[in-house]
């Protein structure tokens, strides 16, 4: 699952992140820090993490719902408020650097940590995928379109039942 999942980040980057930077508007302006991150780094992960986010903002969903980043001294309130979340992938960082490499990348599911340090935000997000695939859960409604994406465009699983939000995307890829 992983490496398939990895592979398709890194095979669909260049065109998403054109696709990206020609759109205009609120994604624009959503988009505009995650990819200076992205210009300023040559790491792969995070370059899969900036790609992740941008597309979960491409797709008219907020990234915060995806992905919680906190820091090292938020710990109880990161642990307060992942008690109250259905899912998400969690971000522990040292300072608000996003180019300096996580504390600890996490999932948490109905209020659960079930899993930590992960390497990177794409593996925490294929576990994730994997998880709610392998345990038969619904995606989180206010993540559906970036879920749809992942599943049809990304891991190819059903690929001609795609909501047309995801195949608009996926025509232009």
């Amino acid at each position: 699952l992983q490496p398939r999942f990895l592979a398709s980040l890194d095979k669909h980057h260049s065109k998403l992140i054109e696709i990206i930077r020609n759109k205009g508007g609120v994604v624009r302006e959503k988009t505009q820090k995650i990819l200076k991150v992205l210009d300023q780094s040559l790491e792969v992960n995070l370059k899969r993490e900036c790609l992740l986010k941008c597309l979960t903002v491409y797709l008219g969903e907020d990234v915060d719902s995806l992905i919680k980043e906190y820091l090292v001294a938020q710990k109880e309130e990161a642990e307060t408020e992942l008690k109250r979340c259905a899912m998400a992938v969690f971000v522990i960082r040292e300072d608000e650097d996003p180019l300096q490499p996580a504390h600890d990348i996490g999932i948490g599911i109905e209020g659960v940590e079930v899993l930590n340090e992960l390497p990177s935000v794409a593996h925490a997000c294929a576990m994730l995928f994997g998880l709610i695939y392998a345990v038969n859960l619904s995606y989180p409604g206010e993540l559906k379109y970036t879920f749809d994406a992942l599943q049809k465009i990304f891991m190819e699983i059903e690929p001609k039942k795609m909501t047309r939000k995801v195949c608009s995307l996926s025509a232009k890829l």
